[in-house]
């Protein structure tokens, strides 16, 4: 649990209840003890920082997770569960209090999650976050969609890996959600955050400007949640 945001991770919460999906949280030793994996479909890692994830699940943690989604489950990382996600992080280049450059041993996603996709990110504050237009691949010339975004990736693939793009940012023509056959398994991978709609931000420091936006395209993250899922469940 240690390196979730806590209002991501109650978006998430509620976002699985809406699908109809029990959900249990476990801390980094539940994970690492296994036992999670005899009732259960899928695992999410919600928004927040991806070294506490590291730092408590690299070895015997990931290998945990890697082989329950070779075997049938599936795994969705949402912003720094998408950057977990992957084979390599490149995060916040060159500014010496955020660098992340490093290897992740889940490497769901043959490549790198660059991010962040749009500048302005910090940890303390809510000044990073905005709106980002997202479109599948095949529409994004009126497809447009609003979603919640903060601090997220783009995700760029080794030459000739096997992926898919579910969606792309489309002012930026880059991956935003990528969809990966794992073994018997799937994962989804997503530098935004379409699990988290207005009601969700209830913290009065979140810009009204984002607000007003994700309130008038308030369809949107379950249009964006139904695809990802589609993908999920088609093992």
């Amino acid at each position: 649990s240690s390196g979730i945001n806590a209002e991501y991770g109650g978006s998430t919460c509620k976002m699985l209840a809406r699908r109809g999906y029990t959900h249990v949280q476990l801390s980094g030793s539940d994970v690492i003890a296994g036992e999670w994996r005899k009732e259960c479909v899928g695992i999410v890692f919600p928004g927040g920082r991806d070294m506490p994830y590291h730092e408590k699940l690299q070895r015997t943690g990931n290998r945990v997770i890697r082989e329950f989604v070779e075997q049938g489950g599936w795994y969705l990382g949402l912003c720094a569960g998408g950057y977990y996600g992957a084979a390599k992080i490149d995060f916040s280049d060159g500014d010496p209090d955020m660098e992340i450059k490093a290897s992740r041993e889940l490497a769901f996603f043959p490549g790198t999650a660059v991010g962040p996709r749009y500048p302005g990110f910090c940890y303390h504050d809510n000044s990073g976050e905005r709106t980002a237009p997202i479109s599948t691949p095949s529409d994004y010339s009126d497809g447009n969609m609003m979603v919640y975004f903060n601090g997220g990736c783009y995700f760029t693939p080794y030459s000739g890996s096997g992926h898919e793009v579910l969606f792309q940012y489309s002012d930026l023509v880059s991956p935003a959600v990528v969809g990966c056959v794992v073994g018997r398994g799937r994962a989804v991978l997503s530098g935004v955050h379409p699990e988290v709609t207005a009601e969700d931000l209830t913290d009065p420091s979140h810009l009204e400007s984002v607000m007003e936006q994700l309130r008038r395209h308030a369809a949107d993250p379950d249009k964006v949640m139904d695809s990802i899922f589609n993908f999920l469940d088609n093992t």
